[in-house]
């Protein structure tokens, strides 16, 4: 019996990973390079990337709240009615923050599938 709620937990576990966020969508770099040229004040980029990944390089105009202290922050960095774009690590971060964002009440989010970001970065920023 321990075994049967041992292995169901492990299955749970697993699934809160890798199911999907309801409303998040994924763009690439190249889409978001062409987004950025469009439009660009109809978004925010939010960086949920540790301070040292973020300062070693990072898109300009990016707002940085690392994923610990989203929680604490959405509501004072972040407007809700705001297309949100995530730019992690991980589709395992960026669905996380995705999580917490929705359940505050912020429709409108995007996250940033891994590809080369050199077309978005005129110059690298860093320390």
């Amino acid at each position: 019996m321990i075994k049967y709620v041992v292995l169901f937990i492990i299955l749970f576990i697993f699934y809160q990973r890798i199911r999907p966020v309801k409303g998040l969508k994924y763009m690439d770099a190249n889409q978001l390079c062409v987004y950025m040229k469009s439009s660009p004040n109809s978004f925010v980029l939010l960086d949920i990337r540790d301070s040292v990944d973020y300062y070693a390089g990072h898109l300009e105009g990016a707002v940085h709240i690392s994923l610990g202290r989203l929680p604490f922050v959405k509501k004072k960095e972040l407007s809700a009615g705001s297309n949100i774009i995530l730019v992690s690590d991980s589709k395992y971060h960026s669905k996380k923050a995705a999580r917490i964002l929705k359940k505050a009440g912020f429709p409108h989010l995007i996250a940033l599938n891994k590809g080369r970001l050199s077309c978005c970065i005129n110059k690298p920023i860093g320390i």
